[in-house]
């Protein structure tokens, strides 16, 4: 687990089943040990190890980052009111927006180009389309 120091492990993601698991259960398992990770001497300032050597942004960042665009994301499809938890999407905005620049996106594969915003757009919209969102 990365929260943790280890590196990624996508073997999940690839999985149809969850062998006898009920997914909700093995979820709930998860998170918690995902915030006892957070809470672990490091955690915070550890950095995500990048595939051709070296390291990128703090991890937790990136997780911030997947939360509020993701919630964003939900949100938006939904219908629903898509400003996000304001301390959260404020802590993602100063972490990544001009941060991330379009020319670095495809190596990474992550994103896409950047789109416009208004400029009184809320800032999870401004976020959101500085990650390729359409807002």
């Amino acid at each position: 687990m990365l929260a943790q120091g280890g590196g990624p492990d996508f073997s999940l993601i690839a999985q149809a089943r969850i062998g006898d698991r009920q997914p909700g259960d093995l979820y709930a398992r998860s998170a918690k040990e995902v915030l006892a990770s957070w809470r672990g001497e490091g955690a915070l300032e550890r950095q995500m190890p990048l595939p051709g050597g070296g390291t990128g942004p703090r991890i937790m960042d990136l997780h911030l980052l997947e939360a509020v665009l993701h919630s964003w994301d939900l949100a938006t499809v939904t219908g629903q009111d898509r400003t996000g938890e304001r301390d959260a999407v404020q802590a993602a905005f100063a972490a990544w927006y001009g941060n991330f620049p379009d020319g670095i996106r495809p190596a990474t594969g992550m994103f896409g180009p950047s789109k416009p915003a208004t400029g009184n757009a809320p800032i999870a919209d401004q976020l959101a389309a500085y990650f390729g969102r359409t807002v």
